[in-house]
């Protein structure tokens, strides 16, 4: 019986002394230097378009007409990412870094809205053709949980911060392509050459009204995920994206009369943002 049992008894103390081992592997903290990586991207995108409208006869008597409209905007845009800079680590054992980079990001898809006793039925969008691209610099804050000779696994939170620039093409109806157009014939344009035209009349016709048409903004994102070194030069990085601030794409607000008797106090605002972004990067380290 004793030298059946022998065996078991070696066995486990081999794998006691196997365990041990394996657990003293020497550590090897991931290396400072250049990295570069990109990948895919997929952002759900909203907005809306709200309009305020007060007419006020100079006539005594006559009672003033108030109106109130909002169009809200969804959709999806798919595209890709690239980003490049410098990583370092500090410590003794240096799990924790950071890192300094610039990016572009470029994605395209199509807006929708649905019709609504509070909508606009002029500016209700079907497949809107839309594109949003966002360029600047980033720091993110690095940690490893863990380290060895070749791979490494660790999170990244950080903050992004650059331009963002909006497209807007056009959709299946083109309802505004005639409206506010003082008889100028337009045809289909996209929302882009809309809004634009849209603040140069404002400007012209309207004198009480200050307009502005901005696809170009400023934008803050938060930015946190994993990332995982599959060896010492490749990696793979996987999170999400969030920015903060709505992008004003079009306000109109003030004060104008018409003819001697009408005045009309009007206020129009359009924003869009990209409520969230997730992203799978892939990701070479010099």
């Amino acid at each position: 019986m004793a030298s059946r049992q022998k065996p078991n008894v070696l066995f486990s103390f081999s794998a006691l002394v196997l365990g041990i081992g394996a657990f003293y592997v020497p550590l090897c903290a991931e290396k400072n230097g250049v990295f570069i990586g990109g990948g895919f991207q997929y952002s759900y995108v909203s907005g809306s378009f709200a309009q305020f409208t007060s007419t006020q006869y100079t006539i005594p008597g006559m009672p003033s007409i108030t109106t109130e409209t909002t169009n809200p905007y969804r959709g999806n845009l798919y595209g890709g990412n690239v980003q490049a800079g410098f990583k370092m680590f500090f410590g003794q054992e240096k799990h924790f870094g950071l890192r300094f980079y610039g990016f572009f990001s470029g994605q395209g898809g199509h807006v929708n809205s649905t019709s609504s006793y509070k909508s606009d039925p002029r500016f209700v969008v079907a497949d809107l053709s839309a594109r949003n691209f966002f360029y600047g610099g980033g720091i993110d804050m690095l940690y490893n949980f863990y380290d060895n000779n070749e791979s490494s696994f660790g999170v990244f939170a950080g903050v992004m911060v650059g331009g963002s620039s909006w497209s807007m093409g056009k959709d299946k109806y083109c309802h505004w392509a005639g409206v506010y157009q003082h008889g100028e014939p337009s045809g289909c344009v996209t929302l882009n050459q809309f809004f634009d035209k849209q603040a140069s009349i404002n400007d012209k016709y309207y004198p009480g009204l200050k307009s502005s048409y901005t696809p170009n903004f400023v934008q803050v994102i938060v930015n946190v995920g994993f990332r995982f070194n599959v060896n010492k030069h490749q990696g793979i990085e996987m999170g999400v994206r969030i920015p903060v601030i709505d992008d004003p794409y079009y306000t109109s607000k003030g004060t104008y009369s018409v003819g001697r008797f009408l005045k009309v106090d009007s206020k129009d605002t359009i924003v869009f943002r990209r409520d969230v972004a997730a992203f799978i990067d892939y990701v070479i380290s010099f």
